[in-house]
């Protein structure tokens, strides 16, 4: 048995897995940030926002960043995420407009953003703020499921 043609498949397979990766590199970030967070803390234009900003529901869902209110509405606007560069870049679109850039940290259960915002097309070089930079610093935690999921074994009682 010849080694050189089990030697070219494994080299094809490994090759074809790492493009594939280097064309998609936000996925795992992306994936990452999948679910529901809330708001730990919030500065708008040098100005902390009011704790009604903490009573919104944030979900990634694909894609899509959506801001849940307390009544149950809606704000739904696309993303997309940039985790090759340095600091790691996000940009905000809502359809009308050109995107809003921002730049961004995910650790774990901890995803900070901070962004440009009211017509301001230049993203922010670092995490902060100064008053009429019209730049948004946000820190989102992820919500932790409240109960375990329901056992769905075959092997529990009735």
């Amino acid at each position: 048995m010849s080694w050189r043609p089990l030697t070219f498949v494994v080299l094809a397979v490994v090759g074809a897995t790492a493009c594939s990766r280097s064309r998609l590199p936000d996925l795992d970030d992306l994936g990452q940030l999948q679910g529901a967070w809330r708001i730990e803390s919030s500065v708008w234009n040098g100005v902390p926002e009011p704790d009604a900003a903490r009573s919104v529901t944030i979900l990634f869902e694909g894609d899509k960043f959506v801001v849940v209110d307390r009544d149950g509405n809606r704000r739904e606007e696309t993303i997309r995420l940039m985790p090759d560069r340095s600091p790691k870049a996000i940009d905000r679109q809502d359809g009308s407009g050109p995107a809003s850039p921002g730049i961004y940290t995910l650790e774990g259960d901890r995803f900070t953003w901070c962004s440009a915002g009211a017509g301001n097309t230049t993203r922010p070089a670092a995490f902060a703020w100064t008053p009429g930079s019209r730049q948004s610093l946000m820190v989102l935690r992820r919500v932790k499921a409240s109960h375990p999921p329901p056992d769905t074994s075959t092997n529990s009682t009735r």
